[in-house]
């Protein structure tokens, strides 16, 4: 997959969000760097005034690799609901790739492909 059809497929992930008439906005800014490296941030309120905020540094080189990412799901106070991410922490986690939680645990977790993490922002709002 290249760059441009990654791009493509994550803008394609998101618009299922209006399909089922969940989103009030989304908003989608997609920087592509030299070296086949993109950044993608996005920012999508919800009709219940939760958001999702992702943010994605891709790069294409050999293959689709998500060097650093963040996907963070918060109500509409700000209380985090879920957020994965890849951030070193201090002390270390055991693991590099983590969710947090909304009891404010944090647990070893894959990077989801973003139709995963729309299907369970979808999940939460049913």
């Amino acid at each position: 997959m290249s760059l441009r059809e990654y791009i493509k497929s994550f803008h394609q992930a998101l618009e299922k969000f209006y399909d089922y008439g969940f989103a009030e906005s989304i908003d989608v800014n997609n920087e592509i760097r030299a070296g086949k490296q993109a950044v993608i941030k996005s920012k999508i309120v919800f009709i219940d005034s939760s958001a999702l905020y992702i943010k994605e540094y891709i790069s294409a080189k050999y293959k689709i690799e998500n060097i650093s990412y963040a996907y963070q799901y918060q109500d509409k106070k700000g209380k985090t609901i879920f957020r994965y991410d890849n951030a070193v922490h201090r002390p270390d986690l055991s693991f590099k790739e983590h969710k947090h939680i909304a009891d404010e645990s944090i647990i070893e977790a894959a990077t989801p492909r973003i139709s995963e993490l729309v299907d369970e922002v979808i999940e939460k709002l049913l």
